[in-house]
């Protein structure tokens, strides 16, 4: 079902052309990945889908009586609520609802007309999860840590806790399509994970602009890529999407080549007929137009590598450290009475990749502050000792020390030449007429850039990153992960960004629940160690679930058995039609783009339907096994 589309759409403000003939559709089920540079137009699309934007050309489609809804950065609150009260918020419809229903039943639902407005009405309820919202509040509430905190008033909260509160209340409302513009902001490790779940199994539409690859892996199932103005859509998620492209461009390369042999030939055939045409007056009408024959070819040659946007490259020069970089012990702290950590030794090797990592709020940027000296431990017996010619570099994203009202041109020529700061700026994508923006009026994906450029002009040896990919769009870290993974020197990161982490980290810290561990492995062996730490608990957990006495009467075996069988012919069913799908669009050479589209659709309402009859079947198999 179509919830809501743009067709052929148009946007540009002032005299830049931001979208160009844009198409894309949300439909049920659908976890649509919107992807691009910072500044491509992936917020103008999502502003434009929810209304708060008109398009200067094209259509916008909104399904009716369907609801859509926005995650903001900054969502608003009544200061003086609860965080629970500030939760039934995203009630008012469906209480609002349950009271028309409840009306309707009292007046008697003997009358046709009121039937079928109940009939409706109900439909909508149920679609919307009304019967069990309240039970996804407390779900949610815990999953994004509010879990204890239901009780503290919003004007209590940090920044990042009302971002999250935000995201809370938009989750509970299950809105008929959601349209998340960096939804991981803010959320730790395990808050990802969760939500990346709980958006594979929604029943609505989805679309998702956010910078942690993983988890636009994890949770879409397919991909909508907006380049230079154009959008470019994939049944599937951006990974695969991005290898099908690298494949394109492959293609693309090898088809240039035959052409530049082709158009040496007809290069020296055209030069040829010119010098022929100089003795044969007949021939010069046949020479001019080889040359715009020539000339049509050579525009046809331009593959889509010579348009793509402009990529940056950096690097870390340092001078080599002492192979001691730093050591300490007895490193400690509290906050109002909490402790934070106790006692912790660590030591840092020349060249090692070290991440440190843990919910939101365990004092990761704490510790990291003590480690380099910068607050004192609350143990009068610890100490740190850096070893000889240690240079410290600090990622910092608030630029402190940077006076504002500089433009970005000014900041750089006290560093560097003029002409080295103009290179520099452009090797970091700031074009020249960016290059006079004052500091002050940056965006945050800017002020990240340039904080990485000055990192790099520091000639430090020891790099300490909290939270680099903030911000950064995908072109970019990637650009990073390049430049560290060529960097001689040592890097400690906090980072919530999985694939960042498994692309840079040789060592991982983790700092949780006051408790400091140190695992002398990769990302992919701390992952191992993490879940294995967590199978009893999850085990505990379920015997605790089995245990509990049933919400409401359950129906019986032989018909939940009846249910259990003709999911699993329907799941069969819909699992040959995805492979009949795959199939097809493995070779996409051999269909045309309409063919493409319309199968990629179908692939992703098939994928829904197949991810909600899975769910429904696991439900019910566990309910089968505890009747």
């Amino acid at each position: 079902m179509l919830l809501a589309a743009l067709h052929q759409v148009d946007k540009h403000y002032g005299e830049q052309v931001v979208l160009k003939g844009v198409t894309i559709e949300l439909r049920a089920a659908s976890r649509l990945a919107l992807i691009g540079r910072n500044g491509s137009g992936k917020t103008t699309i999502l502003r434009l889908l929810l209304g708060q934007e008109v398009p200067d050309g094209g259509e916008v489609y909104r399904r009716e009586g369907i609801t859509l809804a926005m995650l903001t950065q900054d969502p608003q609150f009544d200061e003086a609520i609860s965080v629970l009260e500030a939760s039934e918020q995203a009630f008012a419809e469906l209480d609002a609802m349950e009271s028309e229903l409840q009306g309707l039943e009292r007046a008697g639902l003997d009358d046709h007309d009121r039937y079928e407005r109940w009939e409706a009405l109900h439909e909508v309820f149920i679609r919307r999860g009304g019967y069990e919202r309240r039970a996804r509040r407390d779900a949610v509430l815990q999953a994004l840590g509010f879990r204890g905190r239901e009780q503290v008033l919003v004007r209590h909260l940090s920044g990042g806790e009302r971002t999250r509160l935000g995201l809370a209340r938009l989750l509970m409302a299950q809105p008929d399509a959601l349209l998340l513009d960096e939804p991981t902001n803010h959320l730790d490790l395990e808050m990802r994970e969760w939500l990346e779940g709980y958006l594979s199994r929604y029943l609505g539409a989805v679309l998702l602009v956010s910078h942690d690859r993983a988890f636009l892996d994890g949770a879409s199932n397919a991909t909508a890529e907006i380049k230079l103005g154009t959008l470019r859509t994939f049944a599937g998620n951006p990974s695969a999407y991005l290898a099908y492209r690298l494949e394109q461009l492959r293609i693309e390369a090898k088809t240039r080549h035959n052409q530049q042999r082709e158009y040496q030939r007809l290069e020296a055939a055209a030069e040829q007929m010119k010098r022929w045409a100089r003795q044969n007056a007949k021939l010069h009408r046949r020479a001019k137009a080889m040359f715009t024959r020539l000339s049509r070819y050579e525009l046809q040659m331009l593959p889509e590598a010579e348009r793509h946007e402009r990529t940056a490259r950096f690097g870390f020069d340092c001078q080599p450290s002492a192979e001691l970089v730093v050591q300490a012990a007895h490193l400690s702290k509290r906050f109002d009475g909490h402790k934070l950590f106790d006692h912790v030794s660590v030591t840092v090797r020349q060249g090692e990749r070290i991440a440190l990592v843990g919910p939101n709020g365990a004092g990761k940027t704490t510790f990291v502050r003590v480690l380099l000296g910068e607050l004192a431990s609350d143990d009068p017996r610890a100490h740190v000792h850096f070893g000889a010619r240690v240079r410290v570099g600090y990622y910092d994203q608030q630029l402190r020390g940077v006076d504002p009202a500089l433009t970005l041109i000014e900041e750089l020529i006290r560093l560097v030449g003029d002409v080295e700061a103009h290179n520099l700026l452009g090797n970091f994508l700031f074009p020249y007429d960016a290059q006079y923006k004052r500091i002050a009026d940056l965006s945050g994906g800017e002020r990240a850039r340039l904080a990485i450029l000055k990192l790099t002009l520091g000639n430090y040896n020891l790099l300490v990153l909290d939270e680099p990919t903030n911000h950064l769009d995908v072109e970019m870290i990637e650009a990073l992960e390049v430049a560290l993974d060529d960097y001689q020197g040592t890097v400690l990161t906090i980072s919530h960004d999985r694939r960042f982490l498994e692309a840079t980290t040789e060592l991982v810290w983790e700092l949780q629940d006051g408790r400091f561990i140190a695992y002398e492995g990769d990302w992919e062996y701390y992952q191992y160690k993490r879940r294995e730490r967590r199978a009893p608990v999850s085990a505990e957990t379920a015997v605790r679930a089995s245990a509990a006495p049933p919400l409401a009467k359950s129906p019986s075996k032989w018909q939940m058995a009846r249910q259990l069988a003709a999911l699993e012919a329907h799941i069969a069913e819909l699992e040959a039609e995805v492979r009949q799908l795959d199939e097809a669009l493995a070779d996409p050479q051999q269909l045309d783009t309409a063919t493409i589209a319309t199968l990629g659709e179908q692939h992703t309402r098939l994928e829904g339907e197949l991810l909600a009859a899975i769910a429904s079947w696991e439900e019910t198999s566990e309910r089968l096994a505890k009747a």
